[in-house]
């Protein structure tokens, strides 16, 4: 009993830490702003104003919001729509991570 209650205090502060960061990310991914235009081989490029602090959180940002450009979501607010019904999936997948990484 005494050893469950143990183990049980020590894997909390991990859940707690990455569920805190998460918060933070979410909101720093709520208040960065992606440019999208196409090279001149007709490629897609994205740029941030900001980070989210998590690279490959930003690098599916982009990616995201170059398919709902793709998928026919032409104007500021369609594309802004579209991208925030993706960024709980985002969340969700950076969540995964941060709790894999875990010791």
């Amino acid at each position: 009993m005494i050893l469950s209650v143990l183990l049980l205090a020590a894997v909390q502060p991990a859940a707690t830490s990455v569920e805190n960061e998460i918060v933070v990310i979410g909101r720093r991914l709520n208040s960065i702003s992606a440019m999208v235009g196409k090279d001149k081989k007709g490629r897609f490029t994205c740029s941030l104003d900001k980070s989210s602090g998590n690279i490959n959180l930003d690098k599916r940002l982009c990616k995201t919001t170059v398919r709902c450009i793709r998928d026919g979501a032409a104007d500021d607010g369609a594309i802004q729509t579209c991208v925030d019904a993706e960024k709980p999936k985002l969340l969700a997948k950076l969540r995964r991570e941060l709790k894999r990484s875990q010791p």
